[in-house]
């Protein structure tokens, strides 16, 4: 173990010891079922697992409403991730009460979806084959939290936070969706800048054109079906149901233009040209990267995306950190992410 590891495994140490004696706060666990998810042809359920923090004030002052900050998932991982120390022993409850009784930030709900399914990620997209997964967190589960619990219930209340897919999935779903939240926050977020660093390279395709099926899909072909299945779906191309950004030609592996199209649909640096007003209503866009990320082109991708909206005059806050992939997000979702949506969101 590493010292800047063990700073932060000590740091979430006493975050915990330090909830003894702070003010709790509960977690609820409840399962919402999507209409957008219903027949997806992967067959994955349409009920989906939802954890919510509520605040320590939540249950003894019923007139009062919170701002939420919706945290997603990376790939492979489930929503437990957040509360079941799945990052240097984070659990999101200690956190926030220690937090909130420290005054270092406001009460807040947070609402963790689990979006894993059969290829272990939805990328976030809508998709035939996998469900439309975009619209239920956007649009479905905004609503159902909204109507459950007493939120702020405007975009000034809303935030939106996620690591690795789920770091691309908030930059896409800020594009995608305007006006429903009003800050954003991608933790080492995932591939994109496809033209510039290519998410599989060639021994990969290679080897996912000559699958027929899925059933011996061992870890480094999930990745690349995962992200077809949800950018490139065909179901009329049994029986993987997908269409791949490439196709052997003389040999040699060329790139198919009319599916690339699609894959670039989905990635945020490809996107920004035409989204632009779109992340122009935000409040605040912040994002980082370890520098000893080298998963897949991350930290060039996320280096690119900053130069983009500086070129494009779009304001943002971009940090570098020293970590990896994973190695301090526990850390920084405590002492960057929760105090970000804090100053930022609106109270009633």
């Amino acid at each position: 173990m590493n010292i800047r590891h063990s700073i932060a495994v000590l740091f979430l140490a006493c975050l915990m010891a330090q909830s003894a004696l702070a003010a709790e706060g509960r977690l609820v666990s409840s399962t919402v079922h999507s209409r957008a998810l219903e027949g997806n042809l992967l067959g994955d359920a349409a009920d989906r697992s939802v954890i919510v923090y509520l605040p320590p004030s939540y249950d003894g002052t019923p007139t009062k409403r919170y701002p939420v900050v919706y945290l997603l998932h990376g790939n492979i991982h489930r929503n437990t991730v957040w509360t079941e120390g799945g990052f240097q022993g984070l659990n999101i409850k200690t956190a926030m009460d220690t937090l909130i009784t420290s005054g270092t930030v406001r009460e807040m709900m947070v609402v963790m979806p689990d979006v894993s399914n059969r290829y272990r990620g939805s990328h976030y997209a809508n998709s035939v084959l996998t469900g439309s997964w975009a619209d239920f967190i956007a649009q479905e589960l905004v609503a159902h939290i909204d109507a459950r619990y007493r939120t702020v219930r405007s975009p000034t209340g809303r935030g939106l936070a996620g690591h690795s897919m789920g770091g691309r999935g908030t930059l896409y779903l800020a594009m995608k969706y305007p006006g429903v939240y009003s800050a954003i926050y991608g933790l080492s977020s995932g591939r994109m800048a496809f033209e510039q660093f290519a998410p599989f390279g060639n021994e990969i395709w290679t080897q996912m054109l000559a699958l027929r099926d899925t059933s011996n899909l061992d870890g480094k072909l999930m990745a690349p079906m995962s992200f077809s299945a949800a950018f490139s779906p065909n179901p009329n191309r049994p029986p993987l149901l997908v269409d791949f950004p490439f196709e052997i030609v003389g040999g040699e592996l060329k790139r198919v233009e009319s599916v690339w199209q699609k894959w670039l649909a989905h990635d945020p640096v490809a996107l920004l040209s035409s989204h632009q007003a779109n992340l122009r209503q935000l409040r605040a866009i912040q994002f980082d990267c370890g520098t000893s990320d080298q998963t897949a082109g991350l930290l060039a991708a996320n280096r690119l995306f900053t130069q983009a909206l500086s070129k494009a005059g779009i304001p943002h806050h971009y940090e570098e950190y020293d970590g990896d992939h994973n190695s301090r997000i526990g850390e920084r979702l405590v002492t960057k992410v929760l105090p970000f949506f804090s100053m930022l969101l609106a109270v009633e």
